[in-house]
């Protein structure tokens, strides 16, 4: 039986004490080109709290980067609204939106060329972002030093990206893209090119961030390992929102004692979401295991519970 919670009661659950930091309110995006459409997002609904870390998860194809590029102001939406702040980003102007990229958000991609200048040592990699900040050059190799410390790349402050192995180049990318102190960290598949042992630790130090920071994080990832040390995460399918899991309290107090492979699939509550049209969306596993191979079902309740059953059931 699937359990289905609107999104008031799986944020009410997760103990949510203040209004939503960022709100995609049906959101739809469509690519055009000559010949076709191809809609990416099909009327998305999401909220986010200041300060959580998330991971959203889903096929290739399923929308989830172009979620984050909505959501870091690199896109806008077709159709819907995306607010941050109770600002709509829709309504900004171009000069806004740089401005906008530049103060609130952080970025961490897959590739390290995307992230950092192969030109650059670590520390001037990391000042990069501030040489439009006004702030001084000593102020600047101050904040860079505490980032790279922060990060545990201090003994590489001097070293270019091709003298760092891949796991170095991506902590050093991530104080890259706190250098400005943005609100939102957005990280696209940000352990999809190391080892399960780096992964790991690039894992923690997200962890460790959002703790000690109060940022919010959202991580795009296919990396199941990852998803399950997170206190939220988001299953894309088709578009929309079809899934949630929600840490549990117990769980979320030891995260710290968590091994390589986190605590397991017991460790987070999984939540079918309503829009608010009253729709849910059922995943493929959910309806195979349920014996569901038609496009009718029958919906009764029975007992104070929704019951849905494929057509030919008796």
């Amino acid at each position: 039986m699937v359990r289905l919670l609107t999104e008031e009661a799986i944020y009410k659950e997760s103990d949510a004490s203040e209004e939503a930091f960022i709100n995609c309110d049906g959101v739809v995006k469509i690519y055009k080109t000559t010949d076709i459409e191809v809609m990416a997002l099909q009327g998305l609904e999401l909220t986010i709290n200041r300060g959580e870390i998330m991971a959203v998860i889903g096929k290739s194809g399923s929308g989830k980067s172009t979620l984050m590029n909505i959501i870091g102001g690199l896109e806008k939406p077709s159709a819907g609204k995306v607010t941050v702040g109770g600002v709509s980003l829709s309504d900004m102007s171009k000069k806004e939106m740089v401005r906008y990229r530049k103060k609130t958000i952080g970025f961490v991609w897959q590739k390290s060329e995307r992230n950092l200048f192969k030109y650059l040592t670590s520390i001037e990699n990391v000042e990069a972002p501030m040489n439009f900040s006004g702030m001084s050059a000593k102020e600047k190799r101050k904040r860079a030093e505490e980032l790279l410390e922060m990060v545990g790349m201090s003994h590489k402050a001097f070293s270019y990206p091709a003298e760092m192995s891949g796991g170095e180049q991506q902590r050093v990318a991530i104080a890259t893209a706190l250098a400005n102190s943005p609100d939102i960290l957005l990280a696209d598949e940000p352990t999809g090119a190391v080892d399960t042992k780096t992964s790991n630790m690039i894992q923690d130090l997200f962890r460790r961030l959002n703790r000690e920071l109060g940022i919010t994080i959202i991580i795009v990832t296919h990396d199941l390992k990852l998803a399950g040390k997170v206190d939220r995460v988001v299953m894309i399918s088709d578009g929309k929102i079809s899934t949630e899991k929600i840490m549990k309290d117990k769980y979320r107090a030891e995260i710290d004692k968590m091994g390589e492979d986190g605590f397991g699939d017991d460790s987070h509550e999984e939540y079918s979401v309503l829009d608010k049209a009253h729709r849910v969306q059922f995943s493929e596993d959910m309806l195979e295991a349920a014996g569901i191979d038609s496009n009718k079902v029958k919906i009764t309740v029975e007992d104070g519970k929704i019951v849905v059953v494929g057509e030919n059931a008796k």
